[in-house]
């Protein structure tokens, strides 16, 4: 009874996280236009708010995936499976968090800019691959089980690419999408892996 009122509270904070508090602050931040011509780094310098905005959001995905991931990685039946997916894990927040805190000022600070964006997109990168070592670890336990979420994941990354050449660089339309998509695909696994 205890065990099944625990996972009914992570599971809603699991939900008001990826379904509606990370989707809503994302779009908010994002505004309203020039989707396609801005991204969240260039948002955040433009006033303290928006920095401390930034922050925040960061903080936030970073903390959903850390939680999530790492919930996930505990079902695993192999220790390797285990080891890699936190590994993983912790090496894509551990970026984010650097790239939170490194400043994003290319006229003044150019290197800084230039390390930023290395760990913002080294961030996206691990980050993606977490979640395709957890649905393919997954997927050796269950072969059908997994292949929707193994399709969503190649649907993120090939509408992530396809983002990324309409704007010739990361936008908020990309950053849009990719949180939001992401968060939603490591909220299925979740579930998923305790039967729900």
């Amino acid at each position: 009874m205890i065990q099944g009122r625990e996972r009914g509270r992570r599971g809603f904070w699991v939900d008001l996280f990826a379904c509606f508090l990370i989707p809503a602050y994302t779009l908010l931040f994002a505004g309203s236009v020039e989707w396609f011509s801005t991204n969240f780094s260039v948002i955040a310098v433009t006033g303290r708010d928006h920095y401390r905005g930034f922050f925040l959001w960061g903080v936030m995905a970073a903390g959903y995936f850390f939680f999530v991931l790492l919930q996930t990685g505990h079902t695993l039946g192999s220790r390797w499976a285990r080891l890699g997916l936190g590994a993983l894990t912790i090496a894509a927040c551990f970026c984010l968090g650097c790239a939170l805190v490194v400043p994003y000022l290319p006229d003044d600070f150019p290197r800084y800019a230039q390390l930023h964006v290395l760990l913002a997109f080294v961030a996206c990168v691990l980050l993606m691959l977490a979640l395709l070592w957890a649905v393919l670890a997954c997927r050796r336990e269950d072969r059908n089980g997994y292949a929707g979420l193994l399709r969503a994941w190649w649907l993120i990354a090939g509408g992530s690419g396809a983002l990324f050449a309409v704007g010739g660089m990361v936008t908020s339309a990309l950053e849009v999408f990719f949180t939001i998509s992401a968060a939603l695909l490591a909220r299925r696994l979740w579930y998923r892996r305790r039967g729900g």
